[in-house]
């Protein structure tokens, strides 16, 4: 009777050190979570109507889809106001020599029925503008020091955006911006106002991260 009773004991043992070795191979074997994000980098160009005149335009901003009709992402754009030294842009906005206009903040972009080739964008940005100049103070090539004043910028805009690839969409696009620039460098105030149209490209990407 003893013996059988220790026959049945090693067999249990057996078994049961069996299952825990099985079920701590099936746990370190097992995939760990997954994370992935989609964010765009946004690179183009608008033309600004202050005045009588049409300075270009050079914006960038970078962020990251919520969802497939909403991202949020920062931005930055830079209007030149004048001539710079070696580039004649024709441009007399601001009394001064290398005068700019440098808005940067939030970006809010609605894009409804983005799976499709063509559809709407709505873009809402809301931030600061640096209004100054640039000084050569050494004689040397190239700019020093830099003075500019900030204050309020928003802009919103709509237009249409078309998928040139998976990755690659083109959007034209016509608004407004705001800007409460103060009176400075023969420029009024809040002149700097004013509508813009504008192109871009934007490239969309996923990028996933496993843990294991």
């Amino acid at each position: 009777m003893n013996k059988k009773i220790k026959i049945g004991f090693l067999a249990l043992m057996f078994l049961v050190s069996s299952s825990f070795v099985f079920g701590t191979q099936t746990v370190f074997q097992s995939p760990g979570p997954s994370f992935s994000f989609v964010s765009y980098l946004n690179v183009g160009g608008s033309v600004a109507f202050i005045r009588e005149e049409k300075p270009p335009t050079v914006d960038v901003s970078y962020g990251f889809q919520l969802s497939p009709w909403f991202s949020l992402g920062a931005f930055a754009s830079v209007i030149p106001l004048s001539n710079f030294a070696h580039a004649d842009l024709g441009l007399s906005i601001a009394d001064t020599q290398a005068a700019f206009a440098l808005s940067s903040g939030t970006e809010f972009l609605f894009i409804p029925y983005s799976d499709r080739v063509v559809h709407p964008m709505i873009r809402l940005a809301v931030g600061g503008i640096s209004v100054g100049y640039l000084e050569d103070i050494d004689d040397s090539e190239g700019y020093d020091v830099a003075h500019s004043n900030r204050s309020s910028f928003a802009s919103v805009s709509a237009g249409l955006e078309v998928n040139l690839s998976k990755h690659l969409r083109l959007a034209l696009r016509g608004g407004w911006r705001f800007a409460a620039n103060e009176e400075t460098m023969g420029i009024q105030k809040h002149t700097l106002s004013g509508p813009e149209v504008s192109v871009h490209l934007r490239t969309v990407f996923k990028t996933d991260i496993n843990k294991k």
